[in-house]
């Protein structure tokens, strides 16, 4: 009965997280100058991206501080800590939240019409700011847990 539990938990997360990254995009597509800014939807992705690496760093920093001896998680943060929970928001959510498969398609579109440094610089913000993004987050959650 875990096993399936954990399943449904992740496959629960991962609606959330697909219904979260659609609406980013229809977003991102609806705003004022929406034809310079998406880049052929690029802008969606990679703001969902990015939200995803600060969140999963965020969550990150969190586990770690729950492993600490000084610390203890209460109310919504013990909610949080649970094994179940913690497999629904990492693997469900920001999984499908996150998207590498479409990343890479679109730099391969950008750079198959020969726009090489679009294509470089959309695969360069989604990798160096995700990681400054991810670990800013966990200094953040890191400093409010000590």
């Amino acid at each position: 009965m875990t096993f399936v539990s954990d399943l449904f938990a992740i496959a629960l997360g991962g609606s959330i997280g697909a219904v979260l990254r659609y609406l980013i995009t229809l977003t991102v597509v609806s705003a004022p100058l929406s034809g310079w800014l998406t880049l052929h939807g690029s802008v969606g992705t990679t703001l969902a991206n990015l939200l995803g690496c600060c969140a999963l760093g965020g969550l990150f920093q969190f586990s770690q501080a729950l492993m600490a001896s000084d610390w203890v998680a209460t109310g919504w943060a013990a909610s949080l800590a649970h094994p179940r929970t913690l497999l629904a928001v990492r693997i469900g959510v920001l999984g499908s939240l996150t998207t590498f498969s479409t990343l890479i398609g679109e730099t391969a579109v950008f750079a198959s019409q020969g726009r090489i440094l679009a294509s470089s610089m959309l695969l360069g913000i989604n990798v160096i700011a995700g990681w400054c993004l991810f670990w800013a987050a966990a200094a953040v959650v890191r400093n409010w847990t000590s």
